[in-house]
């Protein structure tokens, strides 16, 4: 799964980087079948892959609410983040019950989480999609190098 995941961001930083425009400005498009059927199947593989791998699975939304769904960076990245709390709340109502969460490692995790998020609020507002793109670009670098690294060596 790792050689995927490597894969799909390379893919998407490629993509990214290359669509100068891509996510600059939202569109207004029409839901139809096509569209609902895209997102069941785009949530259903995001679903799979956050369950059984999970690094990346918020880039991966990100890219995709503005690739296949006409999002601006700042709008993809609010609807990543309340898709993410979602799919963090099921794991733990998931792993609760079998004593499987590590209370004190998660606290500390769930306060810088919060405190990034709030850092990351007041930067998207303040300076907009083009700041989230290029910070989004910058993430995927580091997410393929990190992978990479792991993979590799």
């Amino acid at each position: 799964m790792e050689y995927v995941a490597f894969f799909i961001l390379i893919v998407m930083a490629v993509y990214t980087f290359v669509k100068k425009d891509l996510g600059r400005v939202g569109c207004d498009i029409q839901i139809g079948k096509k569209e609902t059927l895209l997102g069941i199947f785009f949530g259903g593989l995001i679903g799979f892959y956050d369950g059984v791998f999970g690094p990346g699975s918020g880039s991966l939304l990100l890219f995709i609410f503005v690739r296949y769904f006409g999002f601006d960076f700042l709008n993809a990245s609010a609807s990543a983040k309340l898709v993410n709390l979602g799919t963090f709340s099921a794991a733990l109502i998931f792993f609760i019950p079998s004593g499987n969460v590590l209370w004190g490692i998660g606290g500390v995790v769930a306060v810088c989480n919060i405190a990034g998020s709030i850092a990351g609020v007041f930067l998207a507002l303040r300076y907009g999609s083009g700041f989230i793109r290029i910070f989004f670009l910058i993430l995927l670098v580091f997410l393929i190098g990190r992978m990479g690294v792991s993979i590799f060596l």
